[in-house]
């Protein structure tokens, strides 16, 4: 695959050139949101293309040259059905899955012994599976490094030449080239939570080519979201709406989505909904609109508005001068806030914020966690051994022992200064503690470190509310769970598909960025990193220890402060009331 990033980085160079010569930007039109961090515009023009087969190959470099050939989606995966006879090349579907390898070094093809006149054989496959991608494009971390197996039957065609007359759907990637996102590609299907209010990613895994947007389309308007989500997200497609064609018609960066006569009756709001949903899930492939037609008839859907997840650039911390977001050297304080955290009764452990920071989840040094909004200080949960709590958008706190897991509870926003209500989340049953957790910011999902028999894991579940955005209840487990050899150190959303895990390698810290239905990367951090917070852009993170505040939005984390005392973590979105 080093070919194809090489040609591809020449074909982006020759991209930037002709930017610079004749490229304007739209001045007219709604504004639309641009590509999101890690997203694809579709990839480039430029490809590896692999080898077809040759005369005299035996049934295992058949095989061989297959899988290899099945990394090329041109053309419709042409050169590999090459390896297939013709009534397998028709049958064989390739874009049903990804069964994702530790590489070729450790593939083993196992083949009987075929007599030379033989017309028949088999080979079987074994590798080290350390993910896949189903069906629907769900894409799976777990288990990691589990031996799979793969069985091929091949046959000789009428000029002697074996060829793959049985092959199971799907293709082999191993896990790099996987990551380089060379075939397959992650797109983001939007769903809204059960308010009506935020977008939640749905992250799935699409081959890289021109009918992608059709593709996306189809799986949001006829599928239906993964199923650990299930609860958690609501969608405008329900009943009998369908397409009224599945392709979809490009023109200039807008895209034609053509519904049935159902979907063509909807009421607006509901087509509105409908368009955002499109609109926002088709941003990552270069669309720019969305038009709704049903029986040719435009039905002249406006965009439904939904609330924003970004949180302020600025970091947002307590130092000796006060609690403020930090630019410049200066501290701006924040109202009903700054105020009582500066005579606060005890040392402060740990901040949580919500956007706009007019209402924080406060940790003493005794454990005990508070309320702090509009000049108020509310103590909220005084439980021993309770880890630092999270935010909800919807003005929830979090809390949970350490040591019991299954006992969350979510506090309420009062607005009469009376002590918080709470409610009872079951947590994890399994696990015998739990060291971090944070809820995404959307509302919709809830990441926890959490351990049991000795290894410590990150789950991501779903989080069941009501239509007022109160929680109910939390889902199992995302399947893109993924295991550490140590104690999670702390944990926080980056962005809306990103958890970040700032854990140990058994000397030194380093931090995960583990995409929420995708493969993560580990990258180095300061050695004296005890916590971490989203910074903006996406692409940054927030990195702090000892007093130091550092930013790392590339390969070096940049030094921004040294009188820190506490970093505090920002939720982004608009609070409840």
């Amino acid at each position: 695959m080093r070919i194809g990033r090489i040609l591809r980085g020449a074909a982006i160079a020759l991209a930037l050139l002709g930017l610079t010569a004749c490229a304007s930007l739209p001045v007219t039109g709604d504004v639309r949101p641009g590509l999101a961090a890690q997203q694809s515009d579709g990839g480039s023009d430029l490809a590896f293309v692999p080898q077809g087969p040759s005369n005299g190959m035996d049934p295992k470099d058949i095989v061989r040259g297959f899988i290899d050939a099945a990394s090329s989606p041109k053309d419709s995966w042409g050169i590999a059905r090459q390896f297939l006879t013709s009534d397998e090349a028709q049958k064989w579907k390739p874009d049903l899955g990804v069964t994702i390898d530790t590489g070729p070094a450790e593939r083993r093809f196992d083949v009987p012994e075929v007599p030379k006149e033989a017309t028949s054989t088999s080979v079987h496959l074994a590798l080290q599976q350390t993910g896949a991608v189903d069906e629907t494009g769900a894409y799976s971390g777990a288990p990691v490094n589990r031996a799979a197996e793969l069985m091929f039957t091949l046959a000789k065609n009428k000029d002697g030449q074996w060829r793959i007359s049985a092959a199971p759907d799907g293709i082999v990637l191993d896990a790099d080239s996987f990551a380089a996102v060379d075939v397959f590609a992650p797109y983001v299907l939007q769903y809204f939570d059960p308010t009506w209010t935020y977008l939640v990613p749905d992250v799935r895994w699409f081959p890289k080519r021109e009918n992608t947007v059709s593709r996306i389309v189809q799986s949001l308007v006829s599928g239906k979201p993964s199923p650990w989500l299930t609860g958690a997200v609501r969608t405008a497609f329900t009943g009998d709406v369908a397409l009224g064609r599945n392709a979809v018609t490009l023109d200039s960066q807008v895209a034609e989505v053509a519904l049935n006569d159902v979907g063509g009756n909807s009421d607006p709001v509901t087509l509105e909904r409908m368009r955002t949903q499109l609109e926002r899930s088709l941003s990552g492939v270069g669309v720019l609109q969305v038009r709704l037609t049903s029986s040719g008839r435009d039905l002249n859907a406006g965009s439904f508005p939904v609330a924003p997840t970004t949180v302020d650039p600025r970091p947002l911390v307590l130092t000796d001068k006060g609690f403020g977001y930090l630019a410049g050297g200066e501290l701006a304080p924040i109202a009903g806030v700054s105020v009582p955290l500066a005579t606060f009764p005890e040392p402060i452990a740990a901040i949580r914020a919500a956007s706009g920071a007019q209402r924080v989840a406060v940790q003493g040094a005794s454990g005990v966690v508070y309320a702090v909004s509009d000049g108020r200080i509310d103590e909220i949960d005084g439980r021993p051994g309770l880890i630092p709590p999270a935010l909800d958008p919807f003005g929830y706190i979090w809390t949970v022992p350490r040591t019991s897991p299954s006992s969350i509870l979510a506090w309420s926003n009062s607005s009469s200064g009376s002590a918080s209500a709470s409610r009872s989340i079951p947590g994890p049953s399994d696990a015998g503690q739990i060291t971090a957790m944070a809820v995404s910011r959307d509302g919709a999902r809830l990441a926890m470190a959490v351990s049991a028999n000795g290894q410590v894991r990150i789950e991501v579940v779903s989080i069941t509310r009501d239509d007022r955005g109160a929680p109910t209840a939390i889902g199992s487990a995302d399947p893109n769970v993924i295991a550490w050899p140590a104690a999670a150190l702390d944990l926080a959303w980056l962005d809306d598909t990103t958890v970040g895990v700032l854990a140990t390698d058994g000397s030194s810290p380093l931090l995960r960025q583990q995409q929420v239905g995708g493969p993560g990367k580990s990258v180095d951090v300061p050695e004296a990193t005890q916590a971490i917070a989203p910074a903006s852009p996406t692409t940054a993170v927030q990195l702090f220890g000892n007093g130091v505040l550092w930013v790392r939005s590339g390969p070096a984390p940049t030094q921004v402060s040294t009188s820190v005392k506490v970093l505090a973590v920002q939720l982004g979105g608009q609070p409840g009331g």
